[in-house]
């Protein structure tokens, strides 16, 4: 018997790999990614070293089998020999690979996404008894931005803020289709946006709301004011001066943030519990219980800045060029999650994970650690 896990040096998958390696089973591991098996291994050894705080359980890492492959071509690109290998004795499916960027084309999210879900599919077909673990995404809601969203809710009525999440829905289409011909049972995981406070390493995964970092970076280094460079400015370097920036959001909007190794954990345990339901596809919301205020990310960015200073407000009049420029880029990179005020169910999933703790609050604190990982703006 083995698994496969596809996606294993990404943010969320090196994390579902240190889960399934921390059991007392001798079960191969096969992972699949791109490039040689020999750069693979050097990537999740590196992860894997970097992610545990101890060493890995002797003969852990022994248990992994490197295939390369590629999610967007037919049968995952495997050679007819790795085909094989990785077919035979095949349990468990985790598939973790996906593109998550809102700004990549359409036509790449599609192919990573959609394409790349379908060719794992096809290829199961050839092992009838693997269970297939889905990572896909609480923001499978779209523009919903209010109620109370229910983990096997599934509708395009109210569009999608992103491409991203258009495709993510998309896939979770196929594999109801999917298992509504073949009779596989499928568990669909859908982690809201996943967070870290631990720095990582530069060539190892980062996460998603990095991109707030980077987009405040940008504005840094692309504006001055007071014939200073505006870097030095949000670094406190001019007589204690302050940048007072207004962003235009709902004040009242929430984010559902989650700890990113507790989700991991949440993932993993909840697949092995048995399917209370008659259902093919279970839908499970790997959410946090609590939302986080999107004023109070907004304050924990700003911690990172000592001479930046941003409150929310539903309308900004007369906007200044640095006010207008941020609301642009937000919206481009991070489109409508500053309107959001729903809440996700989570039944299903807590009867999966049965005693397992709550995770700890999202708050100013953590997020302050989480923005202050990669450097700032140098002074222009």
């Amino acid at each position: 018997m083995s698994i496969l896990l596809t996606g294993a040096t990404g943010f969320v998958g090196c994390r579902v790999l240190r889960e399934l390696l921390a059991d007392d089973s001798d079960e191969p591991v096969t992972v699949l990614g791109r490039g040689t098996p020999d750069a693979l291994r050097a990537r999740v050894e590196a992860t894997a070293a970097w992610l545990t705080d101890t060493p890995p359980r002797p003969g852990a890492l022994a248990r992994l089998r490197y295939v390369s492959g590629d999610i967007e071509r037919p049968d995952l690109g495997l050679s007819a020999a790795d085909r094989a290998r990785t077919l035979d004795g095949l349990r468990e499916v985790w598939h973790s690979a996906a593109l998550l960027n809102f700004m990549d084309a359409p036509a790449l999210l599609h192919r990573a996404n959609v394409q790349g879900t379908r060719h794992l599919l096809d290829l199961l077909e050839a092992a009838p008894a693997a269970e297939l673990r889905h990572i896909s995404t609480a923001y499978v809601a779209g523009r919903r931005s209010t109620g109370h969203v229910l983990e096997d809710d599934l509708s395009e009525d109210s569009g999608f803020m992103s491409r991203y999440e258009e495709s993510k829905y998309t896939a979770e289409r196929l594999l109801r289709a999917w298992s509504a011909a073949t009779g596989r049972a499928v568990t669909v995981l859908r982690p809201s946006l996943l967070v870290s406070d631990r720095p990582a390493p530069e060539g190892l995964p980062g996460q998603p709301v990095d991109v707030l970092v980077r987009l405040v970076d940008q504005v840094a280094n692309g504006w001055t004011a007071r014939g200073h460079g505006l870097a030095e400015l949000l670094r406190g370097g001019l007589r204690g001066d302050r940048v007072r920036v207004r962003v235009q959001a709902d004040p009242e909007g929430t984010l559902n943030l989650l700890q990113v190794d507790h989700a991991a954990r949440a993932m993993v345990r909840a697949a092995a519990a048995p399917a209370d339901g008659p259902a093919r596809v279970r839908t499970l919301h790997v959410t946090h219980p609590r939302e986080t205020p999107f004023r109070t990310a907004l304050d924990a960015l700003a911690t990172r800045y000592p001479g930046l200073s941003l409150s929310v407000h539903a309308e900004v009049g007369a906007p200044t060029r640095l006010e207008r420029t941020l609301t642009e880029e937000t919206w481009r990179h991070l489109p409508g999650l500053s309107t959001l005020r729903r809440t996700y169910d989570r039944t299903g999933f807590l009867r999966a994970v049965g005693d397992l703790p709550e995770p700890d609050p999202v708050d100013r604190a953590y997020l302050a650690r989480a923005f202050s990982r990669t450097e700032l703006p140098t002074a222009v």
